[in-house]
């Protein structure tokens, strides 16, 4: 009932937060351009590189990885925890799809662009969806003894990589808060909802280790 409850909030705070990115409220986007102004702002070859990586391979690259190194190497709590992680992406993919065309915001006017501009609507970001939804997945049910050091650097890396979407000139900071509300929102949705899987978690627990 917990995750119920906190999914119905953040997704609850997506909706309200949508509503205001798409009236175009104008203390919002003056915030919300000021601040990217702030962060969009170059610090040098060394930051900008990493922050560029983390843009190109911090989604796909890592989860995808992390999906396959919890399916070989993760016993019976990181398959389950690939396990959700895949449903969730799988619902996330299209739905953020539809959301980013519906809302339809603009993609920020940056002379700081340090990485390829993408061509779909900006609000939400779904880097940041994916990356979010992920790690709130790993906190949540890969959190055991050494679990939870393997749950945070996840964590942390999702966090870099929300960010490197401000800082590389992609998307307006409420593009990312928006992601992290929606990609961890549908991660409880789908938590609340596992009991539905427990033929695939017996069939797991059933695995050798």
């Amino acid at each position: 009932m917990k995750y119920v409850i906190l999914a119905a909030i953040l997704l609850a705070s997506f909706a309200v937060l949508s509503f205001l990115v798409s009236s175009n409220n104008a203390e919002i986007t003056k915030w919300d351009t000021s601040s990217f102004q702030e962060i969009n702002n170059p610090h040098g070859k060394t930051l900008n590189k990493i922050m560029v990586d983390l843009t190109k391979y911090g989604r796909e690259v890592v989860w995808i990885s992390v999906i396959l190194l919890l399916s070989v190497l993760g016993k019976k709590d990181g398959r389950k925890a690939a396990v959700l992680i895949t449903i969730t992406f799988l619902i996330l993919i299209p739905l953020g799809t539809v959301l980013k065309n519906e809302i339809d915001r603009a993609r920020p006017s940056s002379v700081n662009l340090l990485a390829h501009a993408d061509s779909d609507p900006s609000f939400p970001s779904g880097h940041a969806t994916i990356v979010s939804a992920g790690a709130a997945i790993l906190f949540l049910r890969f959190n055991k003894g050494k679990q939870l050091i393997f749950s945070i650097i996840l964590g942390i890396e999702a966090i870099l990589v929300s960010y490197s979407r401000i800082y590389v000139g992609d998307h307006y900071p409420l593009d990312v808060v928006g992601g992290i509300l929606l990609g961890t929102g549908i991660a409880c949705v789908v938590i609340a909802s596992s009991k539905y899987l427990r033929p695939v978690f017996s069939y797991i627990d059933n695995m050798k280790k």
